[in-house]
């Protein structure tokens, strides 16, 4: 079986070409740019990638769409796919994504971001920067233990979250699209419910996917709806925020602290204001790395639905278009 990888990312590239190489029946191609990959998919049957702006996955969904193309199943090495699910999933082929493989060092990251802005990190860091030797910093402190925070999503992420609050002495409530009932959980909203959920949040973490409905879901209206002095975090995507509103709301001390690992666009332009919002810290985009379980996870899902492709089984974590 002809197999194409756009390896454009560096994202466990390296074990999942070692790991596809060493499969029987498997004639992998490795395509490192746009061009190449198009002139791989001529007689290829599976094509693994990542996520791509919609410019680019444009031009694959129309290679993809033509009535010569043989490829039958696309495989997601990202969670996210908003850049083809805007230029078209195609209908005719079998696609499927990377359930939850990074999920547990993306919620790492939202509480290290969340530990961080508690216990005043940054200005730990400047006054080390200046041997400068100042309690009050402390008087800004708070502490998780008590606290109550809102996931608004509750998917992979969501529920890697739950226990690590909760080892922190946290309540754990959600908003989520189903509002199904949670044993891991406090208490659960309906999306309907956002503005009653967030003014009982002492810290919001957004773990919603990016979609026609939660684009902006956070807007001023939200921001005002938060108790005052609670914290955001997004680990989701940067278009579920409105950053002039995240802007706002921290100049003004409704919210106490920001950690965003996403914003919109991506890169975040050098003369944007966002970057001078108090109280705010911001990661480029790479909550999901750092972890060698995570590598393995993704190469082990992308070998496995290869391995049930050739052998005519279902496949795992299927996206429905």
């Amino acid at each position: 079986m002809r197999v194409v990888y756009w390896a454009k990312l560096a994202l466990a590239r390296a074990l999942i070409t070692e790991r596809l190489k060493s499969l029987d029946g498997v004639d992998l191609v490795v395509a490192n740019t746009l061009p190449e990959l198009l002139a791989a998919l001529p007689g290829a049957q599976a094509l693994i990638l990542y996520d791509a702006p919609h410019s680019e996955a444009e031009v694959v969904v129309k290679a993809l769409a033509d009535p010569t193309s043989t490829v039958r199943w696309m495989h997601f090495i990202t969670a996210g796919r908003e850049g083809f699910e805007s230029a078209g999933l195609p209908k005719n082929i079998a696609i499927t994504y990377a359930a939850g493989a990074v999920s547990p060092a993306v919620a790492e990251h939202a509480m290290a971001m969340l530990l961080a802005i508690g216990r005043r990190v940054p200005d730990m860091l400047i006054q080390q920067a200046e041997r400068k030797w100042d309690r009050a910093i402390g008087l800004k402190a708070f502490s998780l233990e008590g606290l109550t925070m809102l996931l608004v999503g509750f998917g992979h992420i969501g529920r890697e979250l739950v226990p690590r609050a909760k080892a922190f002495g946290m309540k754990v409530n959600c908003v989520s699209r189903s509002a199904t009932p949670e044993p891991m959980l406090d208490k659960v909203y309906a999306l309907n419910d956002l503005h009653e959920a967030l003014n009982t949040a002492d810290v919001i973490v957004i773990a919603i996917a990016l979609t026609e409905q939660t684009h902006q879901m956070m807007g001023f209206k939200e921001f005002a709806a938060c108790k005052k002095g609670s914290v955001l975090i997004n680990i989701a995507r940067g278009g579920i925020v409105d950053q002039v509103a995240l802007r706002e709301a921290l100049e003004s001390g409704q919210l106490a602290g920001a950690g965003i690992d996403v914003t919109d666009p991506e890169p975040l332009p050098a003369d944007d204001q966002l970057w001078n919002a108090p109280n705010l810290l911001l990661s480029p985009h790479y909550g999901g790395g750092g972890s060698p379980e995570s590598l393995r996870r993704l190469a082990d899902g992308t070998v496995e639905n290869l391995q049930r492709l050739m052998q005519g089984v279902p496949l795992h974590n299927i996206v429905v278009t």
